[in-house]
Order: C-alpha cells, then sequence, then structure tokens
C-alpha cells in the first residue's frame, strides 16, 4: 500500500513537471529525441489503438534532476486518425540505458 501511494505521488509530481516545463531546453534536431518521440508514438499507439502516425518532435526539455532518474518531456506533432495534424504531450523517465518508460501521452492543450 505505500509503495502505490509513493508512486502515485511521484507521477504527480511528474506530471506537474510537465505541464510547467520544468527542464532544460534540447536541441529537437538531434536524432536521438527525434527516435524518442517516434518511440513514445509507437507505445502509445500499442496500449491505446487509436492509429496516430508520428511526424516530429517540435520542443523537447530534460529534467536530469528528478528523483526518478532522468525525465524528458516533448512536444509531439502527430496524424490523427482522421489525417489532421495534432500536437501530443510525452514524459518519458529512464532511469538507466536500459530502463525507459512512458509516463504520460495526452494531446496538448
Amino acid at each position: 500500500m505505500r509503495n502505490t501511494l509513493l508512486f502515485t505521488v511521484a507521477i504527480v509530481a511528474i506530471y506537474a513537471m510537465a505541464v510547467l516545463g520544468a527542464g532544460s531546453p534540447i536541441d529537437t534536431n538531434n536524432p536521438d529525441i527525434q527516435w524518442l518521440g517516434q518511440w513514445a508514438v509507437a507505445v502509445h499507439v500499442h496500449q491505446a489503438h487509436d492509429g496516430i502516425k508520428f511526424n516530429k518532435v517540435l520542443r523537447a526539455e530534460l529534467d536530469e534532476e528528478s528523483p526518478l532518474g532522468k525525465t524528458l518531456y516533448l512536444l509531439i506533432d502527430a496524424t490523427n486518425r482522421d489525417g489532421k495534424d495534432a500536437k501530443y504531450e510525452a514524459v518519458l523517465n529512464q532511469r538507466a540505458a536500459s530502463r525507459r518508460a512512458l509516463v504520460s501521452f495526452k494531446p496538448a492543450n
């Protein structure tokens, strides 16, 4: 029960930082950042089955001081199922090189 509460608090903190833009800007022309955006969309589509298609990462911010490891905030341009461009916010967390997780993925306001 306590672990669940701690996990929930951590997720809320990550979400709040994503909304507030707590990270340092990263060059979106970096191929690794574009790949991570594509990966985030692929994971989301696998979970949600909504058929969006990745176009490009528009903005990226990195928070290396997150208590949960490195947290990456992405603003992604994608094409929705209706063929219209849409913007999405994704939050990724990476504790180690092989431990990456998509924390949240939602339409941008």
